[in-house]
């Protein structure tokens, strides 16, 4: 139960949910009907600050016929070709279907949030807008099913305003330039949708232009000094929403009763729909943040007089909140940032996700309350296994880079020979058509490419930056090993080996190599010999090339131990705590599908915990301790495992992953080849 509570930990799991009300539509002055994003010409309404042109008017959609002259510009251009439709977004689109007529916030006769029987993995609390919201057909999204094409939208719409806050980089230019095609898109495609309105909240050095300012609607504000963010740029989010908040152009451009505060790295999947209310939040729960374990709880304790574990382990992107709460939230959600980041302790104990911290205390503080709604948004890496499809987000952000090695198998810790990362383009732009994710990785890796390809591909040529190297083009993990000699593939089915009484090492196909330092590689040197390229570089010679059990070994002048200079010579032998099985099998037991994929291959991953190793006569090497596996009888791709007194049945497929049913009690498991962290130094 601990091991599998630790996996799901790195893998943000869903509930399910939405909500809705309202009829808006927007109109100009002329009473010809506008959209909230029309591309050229509102936005430089939006740009000048001009209140000339873009109203709220609860009339229905189809009280006007005649659309606004949007005009033109690259970026729009581009995006519109691709979709072949007209340059103007949201609720005016000839296909649309048309909206019925308004009604008040339904969401003011639910009552008050309701306390969630169910917990989040760290025991924090849920609040709920209804209280069937994580059942199969909530309440506040029962209008959503009653849409049909070409009819008008069903009352319960309540549409809220995207705000997208980003700082004056080109990091953040080429980010934005990607997530506000996206959200066009989505938006253009979904006539009855809830994101009526969007505008782009910049913090810049003297409140300076961009170039984008033509491209989408902006509100500018000067960005916040370094006695005030003390290095940590992310303050300017909380910072930037508090200065606009106080000005009257806000409001001339934020019209709904919701906002959406988003990130310049979200990718929108599909049209969101609002499940705020006045009284509740809707905000996503970040698995690396929560008020449980002590160090974060110290902190927790000085800056909320409250119950500490009342504090939501959630940030405040991508969050959906009623413009009253913004209103409410945000003074003191920047005074915490600000307060937290000037804290030694607090700095230390919260690290990058100081100022989503910053927005939790503030909500505990004000009694605000969040809706965690885990299917909001879905934040992949190829370190923890999500699937895009099957958990349905609405947004992925792309926080985390996905790193592969050219088979497939996920690379942590270290630059992948495929390698899709943001923060490879901190100064300047991916270039267009990126090279495609090897044939293995996962559906993460190709979601996230595709959608990078599909928004450079239509912008055409508003995707003007200085363009960087592609994913094939970085630092790269070393896989040179030999095993096609009789010397290489013995070493990748013996073992687990002891190197200087230190465990494990482990040897494995493509050049992988476990180390107890951390990840390494190796290659075939002679006759009984193979480098090593832990430690600074090691030589070393086996006793047999056969059936080795044991070496010795020689450093390198560059090798260096923690806490002195390393010995230049040294041995290990077979890990005793691993013993050789006494039955040799057939040499037609290694020819079995399932059998030839996972031996020798690895290093393999048990529901994310490492090292698993499929070793010679059916010997495992699990993190549990030694068991056996062996090919099931009848079948080409199921093994049987069996380690610490349980039998699972183990389905492998091509492409070096593998699905697990304990018998027992039918508890399923995932597992995958992945390759650990680079070792950097040797432990004494």
């Amino acid at each position: 139960r601990g091991l599998i509570r630790g996996f799901l930990a790195f893998a943000p799991f869903i509930l399910v949910t939405w909500v809705h009300h309202l009829r808006y539509t927007t109109y100009s002055s002329g009473g010809s009907r506008v959209s909230h994003l029309s591309l050229s010409s509102a936005s430089q309404l939006y740009s000048s600050g001009s209140d000339s042109g873009l109203r709220l008017d609860k009339r229905p959609a189809k009280a006007a016929s005649r659309r606004a002259d949007t005009g033109s510009s690259t970026f729009d251009a581009a995006h519109s070709a691709s979709l072949k439709a007209e340059p103007i977004v949201g609720l005016s689109l000839e296909s649309a279907q048309h909206a019925s007529a308004p009604l008040e916030d339904p969401s003011v006769s639910w009552g008050a949030p309701t306390l969630s029987p169910k917990r989040l993995l760290d025991g924090s609390e849920n609040w709920l807008p209804v209280a069937n919201a994580e059942g199969p057909s909530p309440d506040d999204l029962a209008w959503r099913k009653l849409i049909k094409p070409g009819a008008e939208c069903p009352q319960g719409r309540r549409p809220f305003h995207v705000i997208l806050t980003a700082q004056a980089s080109v990091y953040q230019e080429w980010q934005t330039k990607i997530m506000y095609y996206h959200f066009q898109k989505v938006q253009r495609s979904s006539p009855c949708t809830e994101m009526t309105g969007f505008t782009r909240l910049l913090a810049s050095a003297g409140a300076a232009p961009d170039g984008l300012m033509a491209s989408m609607p902006t509100i500018v504000v000067e960005q916040a000094g370094q006695h005030t963010t003390r290095g940590f740029q992310v303050i300017n989010r909380p910072w930037s929403l508090d200065a606009m908040l106080k000005t009257d152009e806000w409001r001339r451009r934020v019209r709904e009763e919701y906002v959406l505060i988003a990130e310049t790295d979200h990718l929108i999947l599909r049209d969101i729909p609002n499940r705020a209310t006045p009284q509740l939040n809707v905000a996503f729960f970040f698995p690396y943040m929560s008020p449980v374990p002590e160090e974060q709880a110290r902190v927790v304790k000085r800056f909320f007089s409250g119950n500490h574990l009342s504090v939501q382990p959630v940030g405040p992107s991508p969050a959906v909140m009623h413009v009253e709460t913004l209103r409410k939230v945000t003074p003191l959600w920047l005074d915490l940032s600000v307060k937290l980041k000037s804290d030694r302790q607090a700095d230390a104990a919260f690290g990058w996700v100081l100022e989503m911290w910053g927005y939790s205390l503030a909500c505990a503080n004000l009694g605000v309350k969040n809706y965690v709604w885990q299917q909001l948004q879905i934040e992949p890496s190829s370190t923890w296994h999500q699937n895009v499809s099957a958990e349905s987000p609405y947004i992925y952000h792309y926080t985390f880079g996905v790193e592969y090695a050219a088979d497939g198998v996920p690379v942590v810790g270290a630059v992948g020979e495929w390698s899709l990362d943001k923060r490879h383009y901190f100064g300047g732009y991916p270039p267009k058509n990126l090279d495609p994710p090897p044939k293995c990785a996962q559906e993460c890796a190709y979601v996230w490419w595709r959608m990078f390809n599909e928004a450079t591909a239509a912008l055409g040529d508003a995707w003007d930056g200085r363009m960087l190297g592609g994913t094939t083009s970085f630092a790269r993990l070393a896989a040179t090993g030999d095993t096609e000699t009789p010397f290489g593939r013995a070493l990748t089915l013996s073992g687990p080996w002891l190197i200087d009484g230190q465990a494990p090492l482990v040897f494995f196909v493509r050049g992988r190599v476990t180390t107890p330092w951390g990840a390494a590689s190796w290659a075939v040197a002679g006759e009984k010999a193979v480098s090593l390229s832990a430690c600074g570089g090691l030589t070393l010679t086996f006793d047999s090339n056969e059936r080795p059990t044991s070496f010795t070994y020689e450093r390198g002048s560059g090798g260096m131990l923690r806490g002195g200079r390393a010995p230049s010579t040294g041995g290990g032998a077979l890990d005793p705590a691993f013993p050789r099985p006494t039955t040799p099998w057939a040499a037609a037991t290694y020819q079995h599908s399932a059998v030839a994929r996972v031996a020798g291959k690895g290093p393999w991953a048990w529901a994310g915990i490492t090292t698993m190793a499929f070793l010679a006569d059916g010997l495992l090497m699990s993190p549990w301790g030694a068991g056996t596996y062996a090919p099931v009888e009848g079948t080409e791709d199921t093994l049987t495992v069996t380690f610490v007194g349980a039998k699972h049945r183990v389905i492998v497929d091509e492409c070096l992953k593998f699905s697990s049913v304990r018998e027992s009690d039918g508890a399923t498991v995932d597992g995958w080849v992945q390759v650990g962290q680079k070792a950097i130094s040797c432990h004494t």
